[in-house]
């Protein structure tokens, strides 16, 4: 009967597991930064995207605010015109100058339109204001948009006004004077009267409440453009920050 001999495996030092162990530990470190390296990149990205859609919007904002600021100083110096005119009992051949102010007062507002917020929105909706990392630059954000919600009541008292006002202006005017001097060409063109009409009624409790309406829209123009002028100066502020900081073209 034979004996077999067992051969034995010589035994692996510790400093071998040691060496396996930093290996894998290496592999699956290294795993782990490249795949957060990875989704920085692509929130970096994201950012970036959002920053731009932003910046878009405050060019937009800044380009809507010139101009309604221009249109409504216009508004404010023809309700100052009109006023006086009315106010003053001058000759009768002012008639046309009146009607054509007071029918071309409310294209001078411009186009009522507000804040552009949509990129802001998406960012709260989406919980995504956290990839802006810098918090100075998610401040001006938040504090610009803050105060572009502010805003909303007096474009709304704006609204109110002309339209409180237009209710009002049949007390005076004749319609069918109204209707001859709209050019049926262009939208907003409005036309001096051919004809020196003279107004409805020259009692002054009617002059005065249409008077009162148009100083009460004035006021709104005024607040509007103050406010305006205001959120511009952050607006462009904020514009300049964001082309530094993220590099936009």
């Amino acid at each position: 009967m034979e004996v077999h001999a067992h051969t034995h495996t010589p035994r692996k030092k510790w400093t071998h597991y040691f060496w396996e162990f930093l290996m894998l530990f290496l592999a699956v470190f290294c795993g782990f930064l490249a795949e957060n390296q990875r989704e920085h990149m692509i929130e970096h990205q994201r950012e970036k995207k959002y920053i731009r859609s932003l910046y878009e919007d405050l060019k937009k904002d800044t380009a809507n605010m010139r101009a309604s600021v221009k249109f409504r100083r216009v508004a404010c110096e023809q309700i100052d015109s009109v006023i006086y005119l009315l106010k003053n009992k001058l000759k009768d051949n002012i008639n046309r100058k009146i009607y054509h102010l007071a029918r071309q007062i409310p294209y001078s507002q411009g186009p009522r339109r507000g804040i552009n917020i949509k990129t802001f929105d998406q960012l709260k909706s989406s919980g995504n204001l956290r990839l802006i990392r810098k918090l100075e630059i998610l401040d001006m954000i938040s504090e610009y948009y803050y105060d572009a919600s502010t805003m909303s009541w007096a474009l709304d008292m704006s609204f109110q006004h002309q339209h409180d006002l237009f209710l009002s202006l049949h007390k005076l005017f004749d319609a069918a004077v109204f209707e001859q001097m709209i050019d049926s060409n262009s939208l907003f063109t409005v036309r001096e009267p051919v004809m020196n009409t003279p107004l409805l009624t020259d009692d002054p409790v009617v002059i005065n409440e249409i008077c009162s309406r148009f100083h009460f829209t004035k006021g709104t123009h005024r607040a509007i453009i103050s406010h305006f002028e205001d959120l511009k100066i952050k607006a462009l502020k904020l514009m300049e920050t964001l082309r530094k900081e993220y590099h936009l073209d």
